[in-house]
């Protein structure tokens, strides 16, 4: 599947309707981010590093949870906005009450790449096993992204528009 970095925003905040990091209505507000990752660039670029707020990309996920803390951080307002991966996105969104919600970030300007295509590799030696793992997918394509979507998984197509039902 392919998915995106996104923003995400608490609802009524303002923010409503940004699609991208260089809208203006992000100038000067409190915008959480995974230190070291791509969107960092972008934020950098469009001059909203001044007011980020880091989270530590290198943790250990049995005890530090960025991800989570940044959408916690969002719900209370302690930052207006945060940027993150879009699974993780999407899945933190999706347990806030109410719901964040999520922007997919295919509309940046310039500075990092912010869409990725997510797969997995099999050894040279196995493409019996690469022919069935890639008929499996095929066969069950829709229903593997009734299961991404229904945990909030921005997903995009080749031409980076939202595919939100299969």
């Amino acid at each position: 599947y392919r998915t995106t970095y996104a923003l995400v925003v608490r609802p009524g905040s303002g923010l409503d309707g940004v699609e991208a990091l260089h809208d203006p209505r992000l100038k000067g507000k409190r915008i959480g981010i995974i230190a070291g990752t791509p969107p960092a660039t972008n934020l950098a670029i469009n001059g909203l590093m001044g007011n980020a707020r880091p989270y530590r990309l290198m943790v250990d996920t049995r005890f530090d949870h960025p991800a989570e803390d940044m959408a916690k951080d969002i719900q209370t307002g302690a930052i207006d906005a945060g940027v993150l991966w879009g699974p993780m996105a999407g899945y933190y969104a999706k347990q806030s009450d109410p719901p964040l919600t999520v922007v997919p970030l295919v509309k940046e300007r310039g500075g990092s790449r912010m869409a990725y295509r997510i797969t997995m590799g099999v050894r040279p030696s196995d493409q019996e096993w690469k022919r069935a793992l890639n008929e499996a997918i095929r066969e069950n394509q829709a229903e593997i992204n009734r299961i991404l979507l229904d945990y909030g998984v921005p997903l995009l197509d080749e031409q980076d528009h939202p595919i939100t039902t299969q």
